[in-house]
C-alpha cells in the first residue's frame, strides 16, 4: 500500500511538470497570446529545476515516514521548503545578473508561482502518506 502512494505522489509531480512544459511549448507555438512576453526557456528550466527537487523532496519525505521520532518528518518537509527556496532564488540572481537588460520579470514571477506549487503538492502529499501511515498502525 505504501508504494501506491508514493507513486501517486511521483505521478502528480509529473503531470504538473508536464503540464508546465506543455503550457510553455503552446505558448511559444503562438497557440497562447498573453500581454506580456514571457521567456519559455527560464520557465522550463526553473519548472525542471523545482520537478527535481520535488522528487527529492517526495523520496526523502517516504524516508521520514520510516524514523520513529516523528520530528524528522517535520524537518524533512522545512529543510526541503527551504532548499527549493534558496535554489530558486539562487538561480534567479545567477539570470538576473547574467542576462543584464534582456532578463524577463514575467518569467521570474512565473517562476516564483511555480515554486509555490510545487511546494503545496509536495507537502499535501507528505501529509497525506503521513496520515496513511497513522491510520495504518
Amino acid at each position: 500500500m505504501k508504494k501506491f502512494r508514493l507513486q501517486r505522489n511521483y505521478i502528480n509531480l509529473l503531470l504538473l511538470f508536464l503540464i508546465i512544459n506543455t503550457a510553455c511549448l503552446f505558448y511559444r507555438n503562438g497557440s497562447i497570446h498573453l500581454s506580456f512576453f514571457v521567456d519559455v526557456y527560464v520557465v522550463v528550466i526553473a519548472n525542471l529545476i523545482l520537478f527535481l527537487l520535488a522528487l527529492l523532496g517526495s523520496y526523502r519525505h517516504a524516508k521520514a515516514l520510516e524514523n520513529k521520532n516523528p520530528n524528522v518528518f517535520i524537518r524533512s518537509i522545512m529543510g526541503m521548503t527551504v532548499l527549493k527556496f534558496f535554489v530558486l532564488v539562487a538561480a534567479a540572481l545567477i539570470y538576473v545578473f547574467t542576462a543584464k537588460e534582456e532578463r524577463n520579470v514575467p518569467a521570474i514571477i512565473i517562476s516564483l508561482v511555480l515554486y509555490i506549487l510545487y511546494a503545496i503538492m509536495e507537502v499535501s502529499a507528505a501529509y497525506r502518506m503521513n496520515k496513511n501511515k497513522s491510520n495504518t498502525q
